[in-house]
């Protein structure tokens, strides 16, 4: 009989989030749920309420008023930051927890707010970096930052890591940038992968034709690098007539626009598809007709799951080598990688692979083999209750 508790604390979960920290929420519930009592609690959805049917995964939506929109950019900046540390205070008031372990999945306010207010539950919280802030603030535009949110969140966040009794993360090196950052011993941080279920993200079998296809999974911004591979596939573009460019994500905003100016300025509009969302069932099909999968990011990244997802369905992977991004992709024997923003590097690499087949293969085999044995969830299961139980 289960009665261990196991108390998870999210903004985003699946499937109203398919973001990297809403699908290894969903992963760690289902490896986890004959093991604990397992509870997570986030934002009220009746959408993530009902994808929860199992008896042991309890999802506990708590309602907070909704982020106000502001149309001034710097004063948006301000009242977000200020809105964001209110919402999260009430939010975290209504944290209820009795017993078990409850981890924040991520830092942001909620986290702060809990272990300041119960100092004796600290020894069980446990804190999940993905993505710090005091790491990606690096990764911005002035422009694109407002001070006093930068100052609070890092703060916050310096704060929760010192008081939680563990830290995990799902890479090396971003354990080594948090222990420097935030003057964290390393004998406090466990270094486990986000989880992936390599079932549904498998080799699919689909029909050959002569088009040869890049596809690329992320949100059209600056940082992910979406401009870059647009740049390295018009040069692409103008020596073979037969590539094509699937991009899944909204096609939207500044990013977007200067996008669709260089495709129209080489007459290729034509040759980028973009499907807009793709629900998480309909995406391994999107990668079986890819010949190659590129992850361009040109911000921190801890885990790519765009990388471990074309791994998994046997797809050689272009990504670039920052954050955790190597250590998914085994250093470069089970993928490519490039320098962020290179774009002449990009081109060469993705040019090298267009005109062998066979190294293509050779990288696709490599790359499921490594991603499986690597990330799956029986590979996780046995490490992730390990840690739990220690």
């Amino acid at each position: 009989m289960v009665n261990k508790q196991l108390n998870l604390v999210s903004r985003w979960c699946f499937p109203e989030s398919t973001g990297g920290v809403a699908m290894h929420n969903y992963y760690l519930s289902q490896v986890l749920q004959t093991s604990y009592d397992f509870r997570i609690l986030s934002f009220h959805s009746l959408i993530n309420k009902n994808s929860f049917n199992n008896s042991n995964v309890k999802y506990l939506g708590i309602s907070v008023p909704s982020f106000i929109n502001f149309n001034l950019s710097t004063l948006k900046n301000v009242l977000r930051s200020f809105s964001d540390y209110s919402i999260s205070k009430r939010f975290s008031d209504k944290i209820d927890i009795d017993s078990g372990i409850v981890e924040f999945m991520d830092i942001h306010s909620e986290g702060y707010h809990y272990l300041k207010k119960y100092p004796e539950k600290r020894k069980n919280a446990v804190i999940r970096a993905h993505t710090p802030f005091g790491l990606l603030k690096q990764y911005f535009h002035k422009d694109e930052l407002l001070g006093v949110d930068t100052w609070f969140a890092f703060e916050r966040e310096k704060k929760c890591f010192q008081w939680a009794g563990k830290i995990t993360t799902p890479s090396i090196d971003l354990k080594k940038k948090i222990c420097a950052l935030y003057d964290i011993p390393s004998k406090k941080v466990t270094v486990i992968p986000n989880i992936l279920d390599t079932t549904h993200f498998s080799p699919k079998n689909v029909e050959d034709n002569d088009t040869f296809t890049i596809l690329h999974v992320g949100r059209f911004e600056r940082v992910k690098g979406v401009e870059t591979l647009i740049k390295g596939f018009i040069l692409l573009a103008r020596k073979y007539s037969n590539i094509q460019l699937i991009n899944i994500g909204k096609p939207r905003g500044k990013s977007f626009k200067r996008c669709m100016t260089m495709l129209k300025k080489d007459n290729l509009t034509e040759k980028v598809i973009f499907p807009g969302f793709v629900d998480y069932v309909d995406l391994p099909s999107y990668y079986a007709k890819a010949d190659i999968v590129v992850v361009p990011s040109e911000i921190y990244e801890s885990f790519s799951y765009t990388v471990a997802q074309g791994m998994a369905c046997g797809k050689p992977v272009i990504a670039s080598n920052i954050g955790g991004i190597p250590e998914t992709m085994n250093y470069g024997d089970a993928g490519l990688l490039f320098e962020p923003g290179n774009v002449d590097q990009l081109t060469d690499i993705m040019e090298k692979l267009y005109l062998d087949n066979n190294l293509r293969k050779d990288f696709g085999v490599k790359a499921r083999s490594f991603i499986h044995n690597y990330c799956s969830m029986e590979t996780l299961k046995p490490k992730y209750l390990k840690f739990y139980e220690s």
